[in-house]
């Protein structure tokens, strides 16, 4: 791999809209890149897990089998492409994903993305408590009063 395309797999998937394909091939061209061009997230998807297989086919007994790499170009307007994002990363966390920015390859940040689904925890304010009624809590020799 050459210095001018930053160490990145030369073989990679290409996420753009068909409108903008014309810059998804120079820049596939500026960076040496063997490209595969795909106009929708779930097709991107399908090729980059066809390219992981291979690529691991491949290199079944190599301690460094290379990944396969998705660039995504101008996709602020597709749909479903941060699902994508969040599938592979979950299930094929060795791929490497870049996107066009400025005119440079740079890693993609799900900046839109919520990090953790999970709420805060509950803060539950209690009664005060008196030492009495805490030792009775910490203390299971101490028997309750049977009421009659």
């Amino acid at each position: 791999m050459s210095e001018k395309n930053n160490n990145l797999s030369s073989k990679c998937v290409v996420l753009v809209p068909l409108e903008r394909i014309d810059a998804a091939k120079d820049i596939a061209q500026k960076y040496e890149l063997n490209a595969i061009f795909e106009h929708h997230p779930t097709l991107a998807m399908a090729e980059i897990c066809l390219l992981q297989k291979a690529m691991s086919n491949s290199k079944a007994w190599s301690e460094d089998s290379p990944s396969p790499h998705l660039l995504l170009v101008h996709i602020s307007k597709m749909q479903d492409t941060e699902v994508m994002v969040d599938a592979i990363r979950k299930y094929l966390p060795n791929v490497r994903i870049s996107e066009l920015r400025n005119g440079r390859l740079e890693p993609f940040e799900n900046h839109g993305a919520v990090v953790d689904m999970l709420e805060d925890p509950p803060i539950i304010h209690s009664e005060a408590i008196d030492a009495d009624e805490l030792s009775m809590l910490l203390d299971p020799s101490h028997q309750e009063v049977k009421e009659e």
